[in-house]
């Protein structure tokens, strides 16, 4: 540590050590509040001193046992660490202090089953790295064994390289000078076609089926898409958008890997510039959001593997600065060796839903399939990654209308809106991970595609090393709760898909932000994959519109509560939820919510889900406030719903029957809970509103019903969801 930095604390006697996060981006501390963990070592991350803009500060950290016996003690820059060597099972405690500044003790344990862990280095990957090429997606020993596990895929590329073929080279981006080219977003979106999908497939062509031809248009591709100034309209860091940047980003290491011997030698230096320039970016970018603190950046978080591939295509190629190549792989360890991934928690839920979870868990496999055949050592051996599949059997099964929650749970794996940004394929490499014969079952059906859509570079790479047949990962049941992701999830029967009630419900720490919605306390509820009750709203056109902003952004478009027309906000990070506890006992599945700390105007708010046989859902909410408050109950749906009371008298005031696909949801609240019931089939914005008319969007129509309490300081509100 600098004498300048000591002298700083010794002067500050009053500095402390930030204990609550300042936003939606910054890291949670971890392992905290006596947490167990799961693998070994675990990793430590902090809230750094508001004064270490600069990662300059030296910090101390202590870990003893719970008896005080001394563990380590390191000193470190930055806000994360991970030790060197394992630990014994146990209960430990640990602190972070810089000059007088302390954080103070926090407790945790590690568990008998913990994953034994010692994360790779920058110089035993390098030093591992094969000198013939292809090595990064897989090498040439790997190829036979490729053909065969893969046939069905095969058939798939080939297709590909026809289209690739058809749809020829892309036209330069024109967005950011002419009003009359293709906009920002139709063009990121055709884009992808050619750089992730036909760049992709015509390489892989090469060397998986020897199709010369293929090989020729990949470099030909590859060259033409380098031509374009990645400073400009192509950045990662510019004015315009990062969405060609990112795709090229993604794929251009690997596909460099696998043209590389195609090319000449000054047409190899060209590419390799550009693969150079890209990470550049990418490096840039991190280091400017400061990503170890603040890792909530949604698009940030796949950057960290992009440098990483970068130095291991790279490696080795003439010109090339070692200390850089080096300085990328090293960060690229650290960021996934430690506080990563952070909208993926240990239980295997991701915070973000469904719909971004399968992508953003499929960008940086290349990358850990690369280092674990390098070194033998596997970052899919962390929880979140082994655990991963079992949330995809909640939350993405492919017989399911949408996938709640967050932005796009209305998007499948072939939408036009996002073509393949739904994963086709989210169960590829996880189910092998997992070790899950459900999810490898999935991941047969789902590898049976027309074409590839985005995620291509994740289809052929060798999974027989990440196969673990320890028992770590729990099979689901019919009462599954993710509380760090903040999910719970109750089936009636999960081996009966066709005649399965599914009820699905948020309770999570990582409140509304980036994707996320002020949804806290909303469920949706299915009948064999049909969505009987879900949230509302869409984009629009794209992300930011008015209507996702001031309708999908809002409560009242979930099915969580108001509190005198007011719900959560979505730009209070701090409305917050947990899930109080899930299970299954007597027969009867169920879940209880704690949502107080997303309403401030409430004492309490809590929310029980009893599945009490396979028709029957009952939900029960007990909230209190210091003064007497109104409730809205809003309820949405697809098909639109009838209010059952005005059409036969024998059915209970203000029950609400909804049909769909063969199944009719009959909603039926306890005498007194309501005072009044309202139905719609208007957002209160406009799907378009504000837009062009030459944006516009047609999506499914959607209808919502309203009930709403008089004014009282407790309500305890009962309602019954019965499907016939």
């Amino acid at each position: 540590m600098s004498n300048d930095t000591h002298d700083m604390f010794n002067d500050t006697q009053s500095v402390s050590f930030p204990q609550e996060r300042q936003s939606h981006w910054e890291v949670f501390p971890y392992p905290t509040g006596g947490v167990t963990v799961y693998e070994n070592p675990p990793a430590f991350v902090w809230l750094p001193l508001p004064q270490d803009t600069d990662h300059t500060v030296c910090y101390t950290v202590t870990v003893e046992q719970a008896d005080g016996t001394p563990v380590l003690c390191e000193q470190v820059y930055g806000n994360t660490y991970v030790p060197t060597r394992l630990f014994s099972a146990g209960s430990y405690r640990w602190n972070v202090t810089a000059g007088d500044a302390e954080r103070g003790w926090e407790t945790f344990t590690v568990a008998q089953n913990a994953i034994p862990f010692i994360r790779p280095t920058a110089d035993e990957v390098l030093q591992s790295i094969p000198e013939k090429r292809p090595r990064h997606l897989f090498s040439m020993s790997e190829l036979a064994e490729l053909k065969v596990s893969r046939a069905d895929a095969l058939d798939t590329l080939r297709r590909c390289i026809e289209q690739a073929y058809r749809d020829g080279l892309p036209a330069r981006p024109q967005y950011h000078t002419d009003e009359g080219a293709l906009p920002y977003r139709e063009y990121f979106g055709r884009f992808r076609d050619f750089c992730d999908r036909s760049l992709v497939a015509c390489a892989l062509g090469y060397y998986l089926l020897g199709d010369k031809e293929a090989g020729a248009f990949a470099k030909r591709l590859f060259l033409h898409i380098c031509d374009w100034n990645p400073g400009g309209p192509c950045s990662l860091c510019g004015a315009w958008g990062d969405e060609v940047g990112l795709s090229c980003a993604r794929c251009f290491p690997a596909v460099f890997d696998l043209t590389a011997p195609l090319m000449n030698a000054k047409e190899r230096a060209y590419a390799a510039q550009a693969v150079v320039s890209y990470a550049q970016q990418c490096e840039d970018r991190l280091l400017r959001l400061d990503y170890m603190k603040n890792p909530g950046n949604s698009h940030a978080g796949r950057l960290p593997a992009y440098l990483g591939e970068a130095a291991l295509s790279l490696w080795g190629e003439p010109g090339m600065d070692p200390a850089m190549l080096r300085r990328w792989l090293a960060y690229a360890l650290q960021v996934y060796g430690g506080m990563f991934p952070f909208f993926g928690t240990p239980d295997g839920g991701w915070a973000e839903g469904t719909f971004y979870s399968t992508s953003y868990t499929k960008w940086y496999l290349p990358f850990f399939s690369a280092v674990a055949r390098y070194t033998g050592k596997s970052f899919f051996d962390r929880p979140f990654y082994r655990n991963f599949a079992r949330y995809l059997l909640h939350f993405a099964l492919p017989d399911h209308e949408l996938h709640p929650f967050g932005d796009g749970y209305w998007c499948s794996p072939e939408s036009p809106e996002w073509p393949g940004f739904f994963a086709q394929n989210p169960f590829r490499v996880y189910a092998d991970v997992s070790g899950l014969e459900e999810a490898r079952a999935y991941d047969r059906a789902l590898s049976q595609q027309k074409l590839f859509s985005l995620h291509l570079l994740d289809v052929f790479l060798p999974t027989e090393a990440l196969i673990r047949n320890d028992g770590f990962t729990a099979a689901p049941t019919d009462a599954d709760a993710f509380p760090d992701a903040g999910f719970v999830s109750l089936h009636s029967g999960r081996r009966n898909p066709a005649g399965d009630l599914h009820l699905m419900a948020r309770a999570s720490k990582f409140g509304p932000g980036s994707h996320r919605q002020p949804d806290n306390g909303s469920f949706a509820l299915f009948a064999g994959g049909t969505a009987m009750l879900c949230p509302s709203g869409y984009f629009g056109r794209a992300y930011g519109t008015k209507h996702h902003m001031q309708w999908l952004n809002t409560t009242k478009a979930h099915n969580a509560i108001l509190v005198d027309g007011i719900g959560q906000d979505f730009s209070n990070f701090r409305h917050t939820a947990e899930i109080v506890s899930c299970g299954i006992e007597n027969g009867i599945r169920e879940a209880s919510l704690d949502m107080t700390a997303s309403y401030p105007m409430l004492t309490r708010w809590v929310r029980t889900f009893r599945m009490t046989d396979a028709h029957t859902v009952v939900i029960e909410d007990d909230i209190r406030a210091d003064h007497p408050v109104e409730i809205t109950y809003p309820l949405h749906m697809l098909s639109k719903p009838a209010d059952c009371h005005a059409i036969e008298s024998d059915v209970p005031p203000m029950s609400l029957s909804v049909t769909r696909h063969g199944h009719q949801l009959l909603v039926t609240p306890d005498n007194g809970c309501f005072v009044s019931l309202s139905l719609s089939d208007r957002f209160d914005v406009a799907l378009n509103e504000g837009e062009p008319e030459q944006y516009h969007v047609q999506m499914p129509s959607q209808y919502h019903a309203y009930y709403t309490t008089d004014k009282k300081c407790a309500h305890h509100l009962r309602v019954v969801y019965r499907i016939f």
